[in-house]
């Protein structure tokens, strides 16, 4: 003797799907706010003239900031060129070597200072550098 489906058995489960909605408003707060802790606020970029803006983010991408007076801070943890190298290498060997160092220097912030960074990540064996300036469009 089959068995029919009574209605009630049809219908959708309001109460997990409302679960799920308040986990999915959790996770986007968390990770917006994660977002602004790795941007240091502080540091007024450079205005780059001739280069169209790109807006990809790489979710991997480590953010290095410089200030002007060459301090550097990843997440606004302050570090120093031999620790970022260190952090370089762990993250290149647990990821791999493809994904990019952002790194945001302010806009009076001399070359020498950045060229800390990037020796950093040359040492750690990563090629992938991108340089963050703001865009007139």
């Amino acid at each position: 003797m089959a068995k029919i489906r009574q209605e009630e058995d049809m219908k959708t489960p309001v109460s997990s799907l409302i679960d799920v909605v308040f986990l999915l408003i959790i996770f986007f707060v968390v990770t917006a706010s994660m977002e602004e802790e790795i941007i240091d606020t502080t540091i007024s970029l450079a205005q780059a003239e001739n280069v169209e803006a790109v807006e990809n983010k790489d979710p991997l991408a480590v953010t290095v900031n410089v200030k002007e007076n060459g301090k550097m801070n990843i997440a606004t943890i302050p570090t120093t060129p031999r620790n970022l190298q260190q952090i370089l290498t762990s993250q290149r060997v647990r990821l791999g070597n493809s994904f990019p160092v952002v790194i945001r220097a302010a806009d009076k912030t001399r070359f020498m200072h950045v060229d800390r960074v990037m020796d950093s990540v040359k040492k750690s064996g990563l090629y992938k550098v991108k340089i963050s300036a703001l865009s007139e469009k």
